[in-house]
């Protein structure tokens, strides 16, 4: 025959815990007191800290990683652009004439020489070395636009860097892209140079005007 115990049941004071994962209930029987207990066990991931301040924490860390990643991103851009900055800064001691380049691109690419200093006489009167940019992007002796520069751009002076801004590699460039524009058609390459009838004229009465 079964024996009823007498008991009374008693909840743990939860007053002072702060919930901030689901918990759950245990129940705990003391012989000696015949009490039935009644724990509520919470699980913590952080004793002490409640679900707004685990938001907060996870939030802080969160935009502590990006401000991280954000001042590195910033670094790396830095250096780039004075990396940049110190090629596009290169000083150059250009010869007082430049009819000894324009010959030697002329015996590299077949491009008439006096065509070559026609074409930098139009372009920048014939101008040293410099990172001259007009509003459309041309930059540098020759008047180059970037792309095209990427895709003709010459190591003239053999100092090992293509130099957009360098009179000596824009020069023997110029020689390569107009053989690439259909030279010796000397209308057809100074068209791929700049497809207008006014620059043409210019070029060509330049060129006339050196004996070509």
């Amino acid at each position: 025959m079964a024996t009823t115990v007498p008991v009374s049941m008693s909840v743990a004071n939860l007053d002072n815990v702060k919930e901030t994962t689901p918990s759950r209930i245990e129940l705990a029987l003391n012989s000696k007191e015949n009490v039935l207990a009644v724990n509520k066990k919470i699980n913590t991931l952080v004793p002490g800290e409640s679900q707004v301040q685990r938001g907060e924490r996870e939030a802080r860390e969160k935009a502590e990683a990006e401000a991280r990643v954000q001042a590195e991103a910033a670094r790396v851009a830095s250096e780039s652009a004075s990396k940049s900055s110190s090629r596009s800064k290169r000083v150059y001691s250009d010869p007082s004439s430049f009819d000894g380049i324009y010959q030697r691109a002329q015996a590299t690419y077949g491009v008439d020489w006096r065509l070559l200093k026609a074409v930098h006489y139009v372009e920048t009167g014939c101008s040293g070395s410099t990172s001259k940019r007009n509003p459309s992007g041309a930059t540098g002796p020759m008047q180059f636009i970037p792309s095209t520069w990427r895709a003709y751009g010459v190591d003239g002076n053999g100092d090992g860097i293509a130099d957009i801004t360098n009179v000596e590699d824009a020069i023997f460039a110029a020689a390569r892209y107009l053989s690439a524009c259909g030279y010796p058609n000397v209308q057809k390459a100074l068209w791929g140079y700049n497809p207008s009838r006014a620059y043409y004229n210019k070029v060509m009465d330049v060129a006339h005007s050196l004996g070509m």
